[in-house]
C-alpha cells in the first residue's frame, strides 16, 4: 500500500521525533496541537517503511503507540533518506537551518555506505555457500 511517512516534532518534547504514516500527504500548514511536521516522504510500501524505521531506531523507541523516538531531527530524516525502499522526499521543512541539512546529507551518506557494506557481506556469504554446494555436488568436498 502506498502512503506517506512524515516526521513531527513538538517544542515541549525536545529530542523526540514522531514517525507517522498517512494514506494522503499531510497538511503542513495545519498545526497538530503545537506539533510541527518537519519532513514528508512518499513510499510505495508504507508498511515496510514503518518496519524499516522501527528496525533502524529500535533502541531509541520511547512510545510504540505514539511512534515516538529519542533521536535528533537530522538523524531521523537520514534514517528515512538512507533506506533502500523505493521512496521520494516530497517535502522538507524550509525553516531547517543549513547545519541541519548538511548533517542530514552526511548521515544519509553514512547510512547508505553501511547498508552497502552489509549487502556486500551477505552477498559474499551467499557466494561462499553456493561454491560449497557446487563442490559437494561434484563430490569434491
Amino acid at each position: 500500500m502506498r502512503g506517506y511517512l512524515y516526521l513531527q516534532t513538538h517544542p515541549e518534547h525536545p529530542g523526540l521525533v514522531r514517525f507517522l504514516i498517512a494514506e494522503r500527504s499531510p497538511d503542513t500548514d495545519r498545526p497538530d496541537a503545537g506539533a510541527a511536521i518537519r519532513y514528508i516522504a512518499r513510499f510505495n510500501d508504507i508498511d515496510a517503511a514503518r518496519m524499516h524505521v522501527q528496525n533502524a531506531l529500535n533502541r531509541r523507541l520511547i512510545d510504540l503507540d505514539a511512534r515516538m523516538y529519542r533521536t535528533g531531527l537530522a538523524e531521523a530524516i537520514a534514517v528515512v533518506e538512507a533506506d533502500n525502499l523505493s521512496h521520494e522526499r516530497t517535502w522538507i521543512d524550509p525553516d531547517l537551518d543549513e547545519q541541519t541539512l548538511q548533517r542530514v546529507e552526511q548521515l544519509t551518506a553514512q547510512g547508505r555506505a553501511r547498508i552497502r557494506r552489509w549487502d556486500r557481506f551477505w552477498q559474499a556469504v551467499g557466494y561462499f555457500f553456493i561454491g560449497f554446494l557446487l563442490l559437494r555436488a561434484l563430490g569434491l568436498f
